[in-house]
């Protein structure tokens, strides 16, 4: 007996076919044979026959179905079972033949005679098991369970047959027989990779090129405008590998096979470079942008430009982007080294053109001559096609224009070390510049490339400072550590190669090349002075011609990426600098980098004259009515931000233009704390240079420089060393002025190490040397100085005279800061002398000029406090009120603690003396809490201001 479920469920007795009973029942057993040698539980049997809307009694239909069906088994003598086990049903085929077993045990058997080499048994083994197929499986059965069966079904066993049929028949050489199986029994399968590889085989077996070519590009438009992608790349290679075996084949259709070979899509692209850095943010961003050019996006060309220096790694990070998407390019992916920079001329457009014509499959006798004309030619053999364009290396944006497709589907990636603005404000390119890689990201490119180096990794920071974050200088850097083991010198990193064509050098001076002379001139002298980075004022003195033509040339380095802006100063780094210091040397005659120098030393000098002058004015003066100098917060800002540069300036004016050095030093020392990197180098340079021209002016004021920055590094004793010979090389050239300055030091030092006696001996020298001189500003530095020290002393009569001239000089001089400053002095005076209305009105002086000439922060803190409590000395609480208060608002951290709880108990007075009992006693919580962590005569004051008052609290206290 055999059963059937390959088409309608059937029973067979012989060539009769027996009835079966009704459709339920026939589905039911077509199931249960689907799964024979297998339980089928209850839950999938209904399914099976009623989706998920099943009788209410389905269990007892099944029941009923069951037993009809185990009753009409048994009438016809059927050894086939139905069993009741594990909560389902289970079917046993018995000695009764199955059409599924049967196609099933066919397959294999065929698979085990194609191993053996037997191809014949093989294909006769196939084509029985196809005929058994009568039409789709079960077909009685017309359920959701069962439709998704059937395609299971189909793909999995007809289809898979089907195609190891065409297999066999293709090995055998009966290329006809395998497209008349796909041709009847396959036409629905037509998209499946394996069809049209098979149908590509047999006919090219059966040599019907023309007909395999046009299949192809049947195939080829269709995948493309389905899909936006070519066919799977293991057809397209296929396709490939027998266009290529034809020519041995059928060298007489030789114009045909290269013809098919030239209307391949081009994939020019080159390959990508090992060790690559993810820039996973840089991928992300231009993955957006082609999707939005896909969806909702303007219908036009998406061009990328990714512009920085020489080096960064701008192909590396296209490629990785263009191989990441090429597949959504079906129709080509064209590539070209314009040559913008390098050995060879930049590439003509016309030329590249002709290149991606032929590679499209346009015969050369039909490229036409013009540019124009060529890229019409392209635009419109790509009229609406998916292609790719990478132009590497691109000089300019003219370069680039005459290449562009118009398709809206095709994408343009272009990398250059011009920033491309005509492309991108004319073209709608957007530009993505290749950064320089973080510390992080050139850690892990040099633990990639020294792997198996024994060299240890170098310090990012270090490396990072060297190499100026290009993958290039860090590749060459792991190419030299293994054999040197440690970090070259700029000159050697830029020299490094086996070839001078392949060296950094090369690299940077083909960026050179392209600029024009003024550009190019200005890029040399920047590259000795920029370090560490230049305004664009110093830029234009350095440079010498109108602020236009600067600025100008600004543009086309920045435009170059051969200087970079970053916190408003235009920088360059370290190998690109070492390249320019090399052309300068080369180019540059002495004469005339020697007048580069003292412009920009010049202007310096003078900005920096202008801003001492603002800070610390010395000469007299009634107003500024050209507003030519800058005002105190402008001079320290200009100073704060040129700290940086002035330390390198100097250390390079050193050794060649001494005088300027000099003067700039002078000039800052008394406006600088000296605590930035660069400064004790600089001024040791400027002693050395000095101490070989034998200069002994210039020694003097370079070991009081060194002195102030000793001092400031916390090194007394050195300070201490430079003063003494400071003085001794003034008092031997007779240079009262900074001898004063020198005295004025050493007293500072004499009184920080507790030997007063000498302090002031240093301060009445200094006063001595004043008569001679006619420096009123250091007059008053020096009465200033020596009223202090002697109110310190409690000589306060002396101090007196000394501070009122002090503070009379500085007003005649409008130095409204250090006026102030003499305020304060003669207020703490006064309130040491018990004359506390006389210590109000100065300090009273001193607020009113901090509030209208903002002072350092101490001495605005001091005189507030000051005031304070000396207005409770007085009674005038009402003013301690607000003076107060104002003191604690501007209080900002620990170290003014001690004037803040001044001020509060200053408050709390004043609080108690006026009948506020309730929020003196509140202040006074606070000022004991914040006096927890501090001892001495602070606290002291505190508990005794408040034990007066009663609010101290009772106990051991804080």
């Amino acid at each position: 007996m055999e059963f059937r479920i390959l088409g309608a469920v059937e029973l067979r007795l012989g060539n009769r076919e027996v009835a079966l009973g009704r459709a339920k029942e026939r589905s039911l057993l077509g199931v249960l044979m689907l799964n024979h040698g297998k339980v089928v539980s209850l839950g999938t049997v209904t399914e099976a026959l009623w989706d998920d809307n099943p009788p209410a009694h389905a269990k007892k239909d099944l029941q009923a179905y069951v037993s009809r069906l185990r009753a009409a088994l048994r009438g016809y003598g059927a050894s086939a079972r139905i069993v009741t086990q594990r909560g389902g049903y289970l079917f046993l085929p018995g000695d009764d033949e199955l059409d599924y077993a049967r196609f099933k045990a066919l397959v294999r058997e065929s698979g085990d005679a194609r191993r053996a080499g037997r191809l014949d048994e093989a294909a006769a083994a196939l084509r029985e098991a196809m005929d058994l197929w009568r039409g789709p499986a079960i077909e009685d059965l017309d359920t959701v369970w069962m439709e998704r069966k059937r395609e299971d079904l189909d793909r999995y066993d007809r289809v898979a047959g089907y195609q190891a049929l065409c297999t066999v028949e293709l090995e055998r050489g009966h290329f006809r027989e395998v497209l008349q199986i796909l041709d009847v029994a396959m036409v629905e399968h037509e998209f499946d990779t394996e069809y049209i590889a098979q149908r590509l085989v047999a006919l090219d077996g059966l040599g019907h090129y023309e007909e395999f070519d046009a299949y192809w590009k049947q195939v080829y438009d269709r995948s493309a405008r389905s899909f936006g992608t070519g066919p799977a790349r293991e057809l397209q290679e296929l396709h490939r590998r027998l266009l290529q075996s034809r020519d041995a084949l059928a060298p007489a259709d030789l114009h045909r096979t290269q013809a098919a070979l030239r209307a391949l899509p081009p994939a020019q692209l080159p390959s990508r470079v090992s060790e690559f850095v993810d820039r996973s943010a840089d991928l992300a961003r231009l993955d957006e942008l082609l999707l939005r050019s896909r969806v909702g996006g303007s219908p036009a060309t998406l061009i990328v430009a990714i512009t920085g220096p020489a080096g960064v790694g701008k192909t590396e990070l296209g490629l990785c982007w263009a191989h990441g998407i090429r597949e959504q390019f079906p129709h080509g992916q064209l590539h070209a080294d314009l040559s913008g920079y390098g050995s060879e001329p930049p590439r003509d457009p016309g030329d590249v053109l002709g290149e991606f014509l032929d590679a499209l499959g346009v015969a050369a006798a039909t490229i036409p001559a013009s540019l124009s004309a060529r890229t019409a030619m392209l635009r419109t053999l790509l009229d609406d096609s998916r292609a790719l364009f990478f132009l590497d290396n691109a000089r300019d944006s003219g370069q680039v224009v005459p290449l562009l497709p118009g398709s809206a589907q095709c994408v343009v990636i272009v990398t250059s070390r011009h920033r491309l603005s005509d492309l991108v404000t004319g073209h709608g390119a957007y530009r993505l510049e290749a950064g320089r890689f973080t510390e992080t990201e050139v850690a892990r490119l040099l633990a990639g490339l020294l792997r198996d180096s024994p060299v240890a990794p170098p310090e990012p920071a270090t490396v990072l400072a060297l190499t100026g974050g290009t993958p290039q200088a860090v590749r060459t850097l792991a190419e030299l550590l293994p054999e040197t083991g440690e970090l070259p010198s700029p000159a050697e990193l830029l020299l490094a190669g086996e070839l001078a064509s392949g060296t950094i050098l090369t690299s940077l001076l083909w960026s050179c090349d392209a600029l024009g002379p003024q550009a190019a001139r200005l890029f040399r002298s920047l590259a000795v002075h920029v370090e560490p980075g230049l305004g664009v004022e110093a830029v234009c003195a350095l440079d010498g011609t109108d602020d236009e033509t600067t600025r100008g040339a600004l543009a086309e380095l920045g435009a170059r990426y051969l200087v970079f802006k970053e916190d408003g100063r235009f920088r360059m780094d370290a190998l690109t600098r070492a390249a320019g210091e090399r052309l300068a040397l080369a180019q540059d005659p002495p004469a005339d980098r020697s007048r580069a120098r003292a412009r920009l030393l010049d202007w310096y000098i003078a900005r920096v004259e202008e801003a001492a002058e603002a800070l610390a004015p010395t000469r007299w003066r009634v107003a500024d009515p050209a507003g030519r100098l800058p005002d105190h917060d402008a001079a320290k800002a200009f100073l704060a931000e040129e700290e940086t540069y002035l330390p390198a300036a100097i250390h390079r004016a050193a050794s060649s233009d001494l005088d300027r050095a000099v003067t700039l030093l002078r000039l800052l020392r008394p406006h600088l704390d000296f605590t930035g990197p660069g400064w004790r180098e600089a001024a040791e340079a400027v002693l050395l240079a000095a101490r070989a021209a034998n200069d002994l002016g210039a020694e003097g004021q370079a070991l009081t420089a060194l002195a102030r920055i000793h001092r400031a590094l916390g090194d007394p004793a050195a300070a201490e060393e430079s003063l003494q010979l400071a003085i001794t090389i003034f008092r031997i050239t007779g240079d009262n002025q900074s001898s004063t300055e020198v005295l004025l030091l050493l007293a500072g030092h004499a009184e920080d190490s507790g030997d007063l006696a000498y302090a002031e001996s240093c301060l009445r020298q200094a006063l001595e040397l004043q008569a001679d001189l006619d420096e009123p500003a250091q007059s008053a530095v020096v009465h200033g100085a020596l009223g202090a020290h002697l109110r310190r002393r409690e000589r306060l009569e002396e101090a007196a005279g000394h501070l009122s001239e002090a503070k009379l000089l500085y007003t005649e001089l409008g130095d409204h800061r250090r006026t102030a400053a003499m305020a304060l002095e003669l207020g703490l005076l006064n309130r040491r002398a018990g004359r506390t209305r006389e210590a109000i009105r100065f300090l009273t002086e001193a607020v009113t000029l901090h509030d209208r000439h903002p002072a350092d922060h101490e001495q605005t803190l001091a005189a507030l406090v000051e005031l304070s409590e000396a207005g409770c000395d007085a009674g005038e609480h009402g003013d301690v009120l607000l003076h107060a208060r104002k003191a604690l608002g501007i209080s900002r951290s620990s170290a003014d603690r001690g004037q803040a709880v001044r001020a509060l108990v200053a408050l709390v007075r004043s609080l108690a003396a006026t009948g506020r009992q309730a929020e003196a006693w509140n202040e006074s919580r606070q000022t004991i809490a914040l006096i927890a962590e501090l001892d001495g005569p602070v606290h002291e004051h505190v508990r005794a201001q408040f034990g007066r008052l009663g609010l101290w609290p009772a106990g051991p206290g804080p």
